[in-house]
């Protein structure tokens, strides 16, 4: 039994019982966490670097004299190719914020060389 006021208005919100509707964002958001995670795109080093150099391009703070590069590591028949990258230390903030926006959605053949 709900208790009326005085004056006979309706009570107030926290007079309402059950549950309160979802909303169909809240409904999206729920059934996204409940899938497994997508497995990581696997790329060659040069389609990584691609990648790493157009979000490079999009982002605000980029700058002409900085770019994502394939460099040849030591060992082996004719050295690895991994991805690195080329600029002034000040995009080190830059560089690494962009490289860990792609951790688990792309996957390079060699780690990334941050400190060149």
């Amino acid at each position: 039994m709900v208790k009326r006021t005085a004056s006979g208005a309706r009570p107030g919100r926290e007079g309402r019982g059950g549950r309160r509707s979802s909303s169909a964002s809240s409904d999206h958001w729920k059934r996204l966490l409940r899938r497994p995670p997508r497995e990581p795109v696997a790329l060659d080093a040069q389609s990584f670097v691609d990648e790493l150099n157009r979000r490079l391009r999009a982002d605000p703070a980029c700058r002409d004299d900085t770019r994502f590069v394939v460099v040849a590591r030591e060992g082996g028949a004719g050295g690895v190719a991994a991805p690195s990258w080329e600029g002034p230390d000040s995009m080190k903030p830059v560089i690494a914020r962009i490289v860990k926006s792609v951790v688990g959605e792309f996957e390079a053949e060699q780690p990334f060389l941050f400190d060149r």
